[in-house]
């Protein structure tokens, strides 16, 4: 799993280092409007490997290592993982820096509110990643661009405002954020096992 991950992260750190600037920049900004772009554009970071893997014919020389079908498939989930993780980690410092820079309250509702951000990246990265798998990444790739174009639309509208209806809701946060968090991580593990039945019979 480290190997297949490490192939990835080469893979991509020499071919988007800009894409991976735009997501530390996008991070930075001050909004949860605009962690939302930066979780959305995380969570592409797997179809994008995919991409130079279908280009590199990867699948072919992958059958004659020792590497298992889920673990193909599941290192395409952690690298989404772990790149949504980082743009959530890079919004939350760069949040509490500018709160001490500008001698302004720390607020936790826009820590709640970008973990439902970061939920939702992943559930995009969920329902996408086994058409992926299906059709291929030049198939699969529009109807991945809608999605990201719905989510993130959505994202920059409700953004803020959710993180101020947390604020003043009566609804009990940590319950809310710990259904949402369930949901994700049932969505994720449901699409885990599609993505590796449709991967075996692709193979």
């Amino acid at each position: 799993m480290k190997a297949l991950l490490l192939k990835d992260f080469y893979t991509l750190i020499k071919q988007i280092k800009i894409y991976i600037v735009m997501i530390i920049v996008f991070a930075c900004i001050p909004g949860n409007s605009i962690a939302a772009i930066a979780m959305v554009y995380a969570a592409m970071l797997p179809i994008t490997a995919l991409a130079y893997d279908e280009r590199s014919k990867w699948d072919s020389l992958a059958l004659m290592m020792p590497y298992s079908d889920r673990s193909i498939v599941l290192s395409k989930y952690i690298l989404g993982y772990i790149a949504v993780a980082a743009a959530f980690l890079i919004s939350i410092v760069a949040q509490i820096a500018i709160t001490l820079i500008k001698n302004t309250a720390f607020e936790p509702e826009g820590i709640v509110s970008l973990i439902l951000i970061a939920c939702i990246a992943t559930v995009v990265q969920a329902v996408n990643l086994p058409s992926m798998f299906k059709f291929g990444v030049e198939k699969g790739r529009l109807a991945f661009f809608v999605l990201v174009g719905i989510i993130t639309g959505v994202g920059m509208v409700i953004g803020d405002r959710l993180a101020g209806f947390l604020s003043t809701s009566y609804i009990n946060i940590i319950t809310a954020m710990l259904v949402t968090v369930i949901f994700t991580l049932a969505i994720n593990l449901i699409s885990i096992a599609l993505s590796t039945r449709i991967y075996k019979k692709r193979v």
